[in-house]
């Protein structure tokens, strides 16, 4: 309930008096406080209650999608949950294609050995319906339901499918890997691929997924402000 409170309360800032939201958070040089799109969405976000996502990987998403608007190329998420960060993503993508994927019924099996607190089935509040409902406003968007990889064997025919774009928020180790495992031959040169949770030390598996996985390949894991990272595919 405070939570809620509090973040309607934001949202009536932004809308109403930004410029006392900028001197609260302390940011009133950054660009995005003339980014009236972003701003717009956010404080939308905020009364929806549907994200995640603090104010710095909103921004984060709003600003990579838009970052590779010039590259060929699909986008895509990995853990979708009820639709909160793809808006973001949906909203800066202009026409492209956005894939989503998502069990829409929880996690899969967790291994508490790699994977911190979760547990099997959680985050299962959701469904395809209401992610498709959610974001209905925004053209060229597909849900692909079920375990990924298995839920990409669709999109394996289109062998010259690439994407420029990839949002990954599966939490768990195995998870994560196999989501780098099949998306980063894909990727188109420049492309990106981000992550949420690598800084997050009660989610111990995706940094460690991100840092075997490009242990022998020549990209860089750059992490990000709040608990994100990114990777450019060369």
């Amino acid at each position: 309930m405070f939570n809620r409170a509090r973040h309607h309360f934001i949202a009536w800032l932004l809308e109403r008096h930004p410029q006392v939201w900028f001197r609260w958070k302390k940011i009133g040089k950054h660009r995005l406080c003339s980014d009236r799109d972003f701003l717009a969405l956010h404080a939308q976000s905020l009364r929806e209650g549907e994200g995640l996502q603090v104010l710095e990987e909103r921004y984060n998403l709003w600003i990579l999608t838009q970052s590779v608007a010039r590259l060929p190329g699909a986008l895509a998420e990995v853990g979708v949950y009820r639709g909160g960060s793809a808006k973001f993503i949906a909203a800066a993508k202009g026409s492209a294609d956005l894939h989503l994927f998502d069990t829409f019924t929880g996690m899969p099996a967790v291994n508490p050995a790699t994977d911190g607190a979760f547990r099997e089935g959680e985050s299962g509040d959701t469904s395809v319906e209401h992610v498709r409902a959610y974001l209905a406003a925004y053209p060229a968007v597909y849900l692909h339901p079920g375990f990924f990889p298995a839920s990409g064997a669709i999109l394996e025919r289109e062998a010259s499918l690439r994407f420029k774009f990839v949002h990954l928020d599966v939490d768990l180790l195995a998870s994560t890997h196999d989501a780098l495992a099949w998306f980063y031959p894909r990727m188109v040169r420049g492309g990106l691929i981000v992550t949420h949770d690598y800084g997050d030390t009660t989610v111990p598996g995706v940094k460690r997924a991100f840092d075997e996985f490009f242990l022998d390949k020549p990209e860089t894991v750059v992490p990000l402000w709040f608990t994100q990272a990114v990777v450019t595919k060369l």
